[in-house]
């Protein structure tokens, strides 16, 4: 039951969200640009999870999909300075510097893996 719960509960949060979101709306303060980037950032994002928790992705793939995700932070920290968001802009950096990490460290796995072979 527990590894149920872990699989399957961060996409029965995702889908309380949305729900939520659509019922409530978005706030008026908020511009339309920053929902549409953190849409893509998380979707994206969503995909790679979904790909990691119920296929088996190739490297490639892995590889691509974190750049995606890497580019569309890099958008979301341009938009978040011409906008002076400072959240947005603190919380960009931190997913930019997270992400490159991982695809550094997902990079250096496979170097390995090969030279081991």
């Amino acid at each position: 039951m527990s590894n149920f719960i872990s699989k399957y509960g961060k996409y029965v949060v995702l889908l309380i969200f949305i729900f939520v979101l659509i019922y409530f709306g978005i706030p008026d303060f908020v511009k339309p640009v920053f929902v549409y980037e953190y849409l893509v950032f998380f979707g994206i994002a969503y995909l790679f999870a979904i790909l990691q928790d119920f296929f088996n992705p190739s490297a490639k793939t892995d590889i691509l999909l974190r750049v995606a995700i890497i580019i569309s932070s890099l958008v979301m920290l341009i938009t978040s300075i011409y906008y002076k968001a400072t959240f947005s802009v603190v919380f960009s950096v931190i997913m930019f510097v997270a992400i490159s990490f991982s695809l550094y460290l997902a990079i250096k796995h496979n170097k390995t893996n090969k030279q081991l072979d």
